[in-house]
């Protein structure tokens, strides 16, 4: 409790700007930054193509699955015991096999976006930090956690825009 209460005091001695120094709050909103911006857009569709070639080849398993489901249930019946449950077997290790793709891929792909989204942030970071110093700002805030303000300056435009400048610079070095 103490605790809290001296971490309060202390962030509102932190906020309070001295006497006639006014206090400059921006926002942005990073999920729109990394939407809208040049470079989430480039990862954006590099990640959905991968994704497309990977459902395509889990798809396509997955047709050869049932295939084979409805070629053993016709032909089963037609077969001796020890054949079927031979055919049976390999048709559920295809798919136990089949699933465990289908997860790794998930997981594979869900751990691919947040090394994108992590490198994209790190980068919006920097820049926020830089427009902050430049625009004199006291604070810039994430606005997906504001409640409410009166005040303040949306700088995402301005964030989106310096950031396209630096990753068309750093794409042109690269050609």
């Amino acid at each position: 409790m103490v605790t809290r209460v001296c971490a309060v005091l202390l962030l509102t001695l932190l906020l309070t700007p001295a006497w006639g120094q006014e206090l400059k709050v921006g926002f942005v909103n990073l999920q729109r930054a990394i939407s809208l911006s040049e470079r989430g857009k480039s990862a954006r569709a590099q990640f959905q193509a991968s994704v497309k070639d990977k459902q395509d080849a889990l798809r396509k398993e997955q047709q050869a699955i049932e295939k084979e489901q409805r070629d053993l249930q016709k032909q089963g019946v037609l077969m001796k015991e020890s054949e079927r449950a031979k055919a049976q077997l390999r048709f559920q290790r295809r798919v136990r096999d089949y699933e465990r793709d289908k997860r790794d891929m998930q997981e594979e792909l869900a751990l691919r976006e947040r090394e994108i989204t992590d490198g994209i942030l790190k980068d919006l970071q920097k820049i926020i930090a830089e427009l902050g110093k430049t625009g004199k700002f006291t604070m810039i805030l994430e606005r997906s956690q504001l409640l409410y303000t009166d005040k303040g300056t949306d700088v995402t435009d301005d964030v989106i825009k310096l950031y396209d400048e630096r990753f068309k610079k750093t794409a042109d070095k690269d050609r």
